[in-house]
């Protein structure tokens, strides 16, 4: 059981990392709903509303937090609002 709980925790922490550099805010946000209908409109909006730079943009949202530009996509079923990459170009899925 211990081992198990320890193996968790490990990918837990691996999986964090990259995230690491992302607004805290966002990345809650992020996780706090579901919503498979959510258009890039929708989500958008949603950002603007909790005080963030967010404008829909092709199917996107392109999101400027501090100094970082952030482009997420509208997810559909999979758990989470969107998938999230950063201006490197680097994709960080929060699911």
């Amino acid at each position: 059981m211990y081992r198990g709980m320890s193996v968790f925790a490990c990918v837990m922490l691996m999986l964090l990392i990259p995230a690491s550099c992302v607004d805290a805010g966002l990345i809650e946000l992020l996780y706090s709903y579901d919503d498979p209908l959510m258009t890039s409109l929708d989500l958008a909006f949603l950002l603007v509303t909790h005080g963030y730079n967010a404008t829909p943009a092709d199917g996107c949202v392109v999101v400027v937090a501090g100094n970082s530009t952030y482009m997420l996509v509208p997810n559909g079923d999979k758990p989470g609002l969107a998938d999230l990459s950063d201006s490197k170009s680097s994709s960080l899925t929060f699911n």
